[in-house]
């Protein structure tokens, strides 16, 4: 009755599942390059030791600048058209990325369907930028992950999107070491679609935590067996 229907209360939730918020920022963390830089302010104990059982004495101990992470990340995110639906999981994406990270820096460009003449600075795809240059300011040190469905959320084969996309992952793999490709849906929607072919392109992971967690491996430059994380049908 209307009384039950007062009693009743409604949590409207913001988290996309399968992957919550804060299980981004957890996987994010993994995301890792220490180096070392700035003063020598760390006691490097292990060179340290290794001097007094040399020279039979301490004069001072030896010092090291502490590591700090220098993981750059750049952000490649499929806006509009089929990825409507997922505007709510980029920006959650993007989002953590950025603060709960701790990532050195967070570049994030925006594309539609696949990256072609320009990448854009804004979802709204106004402030363009020339493929070109934003490939110009890569270098090795950047991981470059991209999100999108690759095709596989209406269900079809696009020749001329596998073309495009073969086109620009080439390009990517001159400038960085590491890529990766994450799609919201679910591997068993990648067979007889444009995703299946670009999954052989680069490695591609279907968006959930063990996906997410595999995805920064590959960022890291940790090996993973392409053929059992992702679906070639």
């Amino acid at each position: 009755n209307d009384d039950d229907l007062e009693r009743q209360r409604f949590n409207l939730l913001t988290e996309y599942f399968p992957v919550t918020r804060r299980q981004m920022k957890q996987s994010w963390r993994y995301l890792r390059r220490p180096v070392r830089e700035g003063p020598k302010d760390e006691l490097d104990i292990d060179t340290t030791v290794e001097q007094v059982g040399r020279d039979g004495f301490l004069l001072d101990p030896v010092l090291r600048a502490r590591r700090i992470n220098r993981a750059d990340l750049t952000l490649l995110i499929d806006q509009d058209g089929s990825m409507v639906p997922f505007h709510i999981l980029s920006r959650q994406f993007i989002e953590t990325a950025r603060r709960g990270g701790r990532l050195g820096n967070a570049g994030v460009y925006y594309f539609h369907d696949y990256p072609s003449s320009y990448l854009y600075r804004d979802p709204a795809q106004i402030e363009s930028l020339a493929i070109e240059e934003v490939l110009a300011g890569l270098n090795e040190r950047v991981a470059v992950l991209i999100l999108s469905d690759a095709g596989a959320a209406r269900g079809n084969f696009d020749g001329e999107r596998v073309t495009q996309t073969q086109k620009f992952i080439r390009e990517l793999k001159r400038r960085v070491r590491y890529c990766a490709w994450l799609n919201p849906m679910p591997i068993q929607r990648w067979s007889h679609t444009t995703a299946i072919e670009i999954a052989r392109l680069v490695p591609m992971f279907e968006m959930s935590r063990n996906g997410l967690d595999n995805a920064i491996g590959a960022l890291r430059g940790r090996f993973i067996d392409l053929k059992s994380t992702s679906y070639y049908g």
